[in-house]
């Protein structure tokens, strides 16, 4: 299915590929043909949900443009976007096309790996068609884990006699006087191998190796024994102590009974291989197929296509972010130098190319720039004035620039009064953004600060924690 999908798509991209490089001129020196498509689907792409609209938002204030400019920028964008999720779109599709023709072996598929020794069960998910019948059932068979071969068991047997030597005394100190509990182990670590414990007197030495509270007075010897075994092989530990008191079924259910008896038989493996058909019953094994491994590939695919385009998106937005706090941070001097110039008697447009000539922030003075221009293309002044602040976006110049719009229409006197005002607000303004700045400084700081008192406080704790002990 993800071959037929995959080929589909690239056969359309393709087709329009050739629609593109044949029937439009303009576009056959050299134009990419993924590109075509990406501006075609700008041209015809709605404003959904105003996303258009906030992308040119936010492409305006990151450069001043008239908006016929300010219009091709965001499709130019948008179409730029577009071309390289169509790039990773098809190399995703070629590589699904590619990956759909890796052969399958269904013997492979067949070959169960069998849980090694002491591991779990294990379910295979088969699936039994009746070719007669053309009936499909499910079926989970279970694998037991890989059983001992007589040597491999002998070998770990021995092994546990000694384990089991070194650690049944307890707190005891020797076989000839146990007066304590003894550890009776049931297991030996992951070996899948148990022990099972005989006591010859167990109202006095239980199989769990607990001591009666009423056993005699007098000592008691006890035979001690313990069945070292696995589903195939068996062996026999020994200790003497002293204690002194201180199925029926159709096809479908004879193809498990077969599948159950390969499986039991080949337990000393480490794997086992089922046949593809027990009488009128064919085996397919529920495995992860190559189509299943494609769609999930297709789904990655598709959201790393999201993730680029949300990342891409957010990457322009903290830019803008970054832009509107240089130009926040700008404001006082700039303002003070203009408050300067007009009080040396230059005219508003005069200090305003002044004022700009030693700012530093590069967006504060594309933007006067951009005014500038504007008023000598015949905007009025008042107009101009009025869209600067609203291109800046920022609180404090569209406060001033509405200032200066309104006194334009009632002359320039009290124009210095008003702007030797705002100098002052400027700087308590600039003084609380410091604030600000620092308290946010402080609370990045906070995480690793808190890290550093554990670490510390690990460090000189921990030797007397351990003295104490």
């Amino acid at each position: 299915m993800a071959r037929y999908i995959s080929m589909t798509i690239l056969l359309i991209i393709c087709l329009l590929a050739l629609i593109s490089r044949k029937n439009y001129s303009k576009y056959k020196d050299g134009i990419k043909p993924l590109w075509w498509i990406a501006w075609n689907i700008t041209v015809h792409l709605k404003d959904v949900s105003g996303v258009k609209t906030r992308l040119r938002e936010l492409i305006r204030k990151m450069t001043p443009m008239n908006i016929v400019t300010l219009t091709k920028e965001t499709d130019r964008w948008i179409a730029e976007f577009i071309h390289h999720m169509l790039i990773i779109f098809v190399l995703l599709m070629i590589a699904v096309f590619g990956l759909s023709w890796v052969p399958e072996s269904k013997e492979e598929s067949l070959r169960v790996e069998r849980p090694d020794v002491g591991e779990s069960a294990e379910y295979v998910e088969l699936s039994l068609v009746d070719e007669s019948t053309k009936r499909e059932e499910t079926y989970s068979l279970e694998v037991n884990p890989r059983e001992y071969t007589e040597a491999e068991f002998r070998e770990v047997s021995e092994e546990i006699k000694g384990y089991l030597d070194s650690v049944i005394l307890a707190e005891n100190v020797s076989f000839d006087e146990i007066t304590s509990d003894m550890k009776l182990p049931k297991k030996y670590k992951d070996s899948g191998i148990k022990i099972v414990w005989e006591s010859d007197k167990p109202t006095v030495l239980s199989e769990d190796g607990h001591i009666s509270e009423d056993m005699p007075e007098e000592k008691v010897d006890i035979n001690l024994t313990a069945t070292i075994k696995d589903n195939n092989f068996s062996d026999t530990y020994e200790k003497k102590v002293v204690v002194i008191k201180n199925k029926s079924g159709d096809d479908s259910d004879e193809a498990k009974v077969a599948m159950l008896n390969i499986e039991e038989e080949n337990r000393a493996d480490e794997e086992f291989v089922l046949p593809e058909k027990i009488g009128d019953i064919s085996i397919n094994r529920k495995v992860e197929t190559n189509e299943t491994r494609l769609r999930y590939l297709l789904i990655f695919g598709m959201m790393m296509i999201l993730i680029f385009g949300y990342y891409r998106y957010y990457k322009m937005k903290e830019k803008v972010e970054m832009r509107n706090d240089e130009i926040s941070d700008a404001y006082y001097g700039f303002v003070n130098r203009v408050t300067i110039y007009i009080g040396a008697g230059f005219t508003l447009q005069k200090s305003l190319m002044a004022a700009v000539r030693s700012e530093k922030c590069s967006y504060l003075v594309k933007e006067v720039e951009y005014t500038l221009n504007m008023i000598s293309a015949g905007v009025s002044e008042a107009r101009a004035y009025k869209e600067l602040g609203d291109r800046l976006g920022c609180e404090e110049y569209i406060k001033l620039m509405s200032l200066i719009s309104q006194n334009l229409s009632y002359g320039n006197s009290n124009l210095l009064k008003l702007l030797d005002s705002e100098v002052k607000n400027s700087f308590f303004m600039r003084k609380e953004r410091i604030r600000k700045k620092g308290e946010q400084a402080s609370e990045k700081l906070l995480l690793p600060t808190s890290v550093l008192m554990i670490l510390v406080i690990i460090v000189v704790m921990y030797p007397a924690i351990i003295g104490m002990k």
